[in-house]
């Protein structure tokens, strides 16, 4: 018989009950002393002498039988102890060797012993088999092991744009600060993922020996929180916006606009701005900043030497001060409270209490309709109409009101004029370069490092040729678009005054004298007052 741990068996004889033990091999554990006289005490096996046992436990280096007590007692079965670990995760046995003539257990005996003391699942049929045929005594054996929980995972939720944005100012190459780009805008466009909620996984209950229900550990569980402009995808996982605009993170839940709002100043604070929805500027717009929309710009406060541009209309209700650098450019109308040395350019019409020295271009109307409803100074022009309560000053301040051409069309005319005639003349002087460099190679005078420069001013040469026809085509097509609109006309509902050059479709008057209630139109080639 192969073991590891010393075990020791009882056996009766007529000198009473002995004890047979069998020390440890192959480093196998000693016997314990307490364990023995407790097994000795359940088996109600008296008179015992604890040193004669002590002595052989510690003593012996091969089997040794040893009598323990006088007195004969009934043959013992092979016993079992069974402790179930705090836990309950596991069940170990400890058998105990029969007596002489005692009976083994059985594998029946052992479940049935087992499920005894409670332990009814993940019984170890190997390790009971295995004793069975092949016991050991005196050794601790797991015999049963509970099934762990498996444990999940919270819910989690991937936002797809920056949920950490603080505006900071990028540092330029010289050192200097950069207040301009912070990039503090989370753009998206209709149709794209927003978030994704990847599920809570409960994880699998665990089962103990004793059959109980071990739970896996309680899980988050999270759904994607949102508000208007957005949608979710059928399974719930899943986050889109349906709009262009701009998307904010407040607290757990995702908010979509498609209108940006600066609840100050357009300053340091927030860098430029470049937004593909509509903007609303609650304060001011501060000097050397811009606003790039795509929708409507509307700002509460002042516009000082700033950029605005907008796919839509831009609405200023304190107007803009200018100071000579500020730049308005709108796809639609233009309405300010006023217009004061800035530069202003609408496709529809533009509206305002006051112009005051700017240069003022719409394709639409512009009216001029404040309690003053003045043009003073600057260039003001429109396709059709301009209308003002006054125009020009007493102080014969230059002002010049111009209708009947689109002001764009015009303006571009004139730089394809300008730009032509630059360019004809450069092509020009470098025809005349490159044939003094061509001559001097056919005469062999030419010097070897100035041979490439005939090819590079031929290809500099066919560049401006191209580029001047290109030029001249679209300029003979915008030439066609400036129609005179016959209707175009300028009212004047108090004064205008000298200093004040009327320009109608391409022809103009000065006006010497302040003339007062009337009304500026084309009568064939002449420009007419008419009462208002």
């Amino acid at each position: 018989m192969e073991y590891t741990n010393s075990f020791f068996r009882l056996f009766m004889s007529e000198r009473g009950v002995m004890m047979r033990v069998y020390p440890a091999q192959n480093g196998g554990e000693k016997l314990n002393i307490d364990e023995v006289l407790e097994y000795l005490r359940q088996q109600k096996v008296e008179d015992f002498d604890i040193k004669v046992i002590n002595d052989t436990i510690n003593k012996a280096t091969e089997v040794t039988d040893v009598r323990i007590s006088t007195k004969t007692t009934y043959e013992i079965d092979e016993k079992m102890d069974v402790k179930i670990t705090p836990d309950k995760m596991y069940a170990i046995v400890k058998f105990y060797a029969p007596s002489g003539n005692g009976d083994n257990l059985s594998e029946e005996e052992i479940i049935a012993e087992l499920r005894d003391k409670k332990v009814t699942h993940g019984v170890l049929d190997v390790i009971v088999k295995k004793h069975v045929d092949d016991p050991e005594y005196c050794k601790n054996m797991i015999i049963a092991k509970g099934i762990p929980a498996i444990n999940g995972h919270d819910a989690e939720i991937e936002y797809k744009f920056n949920i950490d944005r603080k505006a900071k100012p990028r540092l330029n190459e010289d050192g200097t600060v950069d207040f301009h780009q912070l990039d503090n805008i989370n753009h998206v466009k209709k149709g794209d993922v927003l978030a994704v909620l990847t599920p809570e996984d409960h994880g699998t209950p665990g089962t103990d020996v004793c059959g109980g229900v071990i739970p896996p550990v309680k899980v988050k569980r999270l759904i994607l929180k949102h508000g208007n402009n957005i949608e979710l995808s059928e399974d719930k996982c899943e986050m889109y916006s349906m709009v262009d605009g701009h998307v904010i993170l407040e607290g757990d839940r995702v908010f979509v606009s498609n209108n940006y709002d600066v609840g100050a100043d357009v300053d340091t604070s927030t860098g430029d701005i470049s937004y593909n929805g509509s903007v609303t500027v609650m304060g001011n717009v501060r000097t050397g900043f811009a606003i790039k929309a795509e929708g409507n710009v509307e700002v509460f406060g002042v516009v000082e030497g700033a950029e605005i541009e907008a796919g839509g209309d831009v609405i200023l209700h304190r107007g803009i001060q200018g100071m000579s650098k500020g730049i308005i450019r709108a796809k639609g109308n233009v309405i300010s409270k006023f217009i004061e040395s800035a530069n202003v350019i609408a496709d529809g019409y533009i509206e305002t209490d006051s112009l005051l020295h700017s240069d003022i271009s719409a394709k639409g109307d512009i009216y001029v309709r404040g309690k003053n409803g003045s043009i003073i100074g600057g260039n003001t022009r429109s396709s059709v109409l301009i209308e003002a309560a006054t125009i020009g000053s007493p102080m014969g301040t230059t002002t010049v009101v111009e209708v009947g051409t689109d002001p764009a069309v015009k303006d571009r005319v004139n730089y394809l004029k300008q730009t032509i005639s630059t360019k004809t003349d450069e092509k020009e002087k470098l025809d005349k370069v490159l044939l003094a460099l061509r001559k001097k190679k056919e005469l062999g005078i030419l010097e070897e490092e100035k041979v490439p420069l005939i090819a590079s001013t031929t290809k500099t040469v066919v560049m401006l040729d191209s580029e001047v026809k290109t030029m001249t085509k679209e300029y003979e097509t915008l030439q066609g678009e400036l129609e005179t609109n016959k209707s175009a006309m300028i009212k004047v509902k108090k004064d205008i005054f000298p200093g004040t050059k009327v320009a109608i479709s391409e022809d103009y008057i000065l006006i010497h004298e302040k003339n007062c209630h009337c009304i500026y139109k084309k009568d064939r080639a002449e420009i007419k007052a008419t009462p208002y």
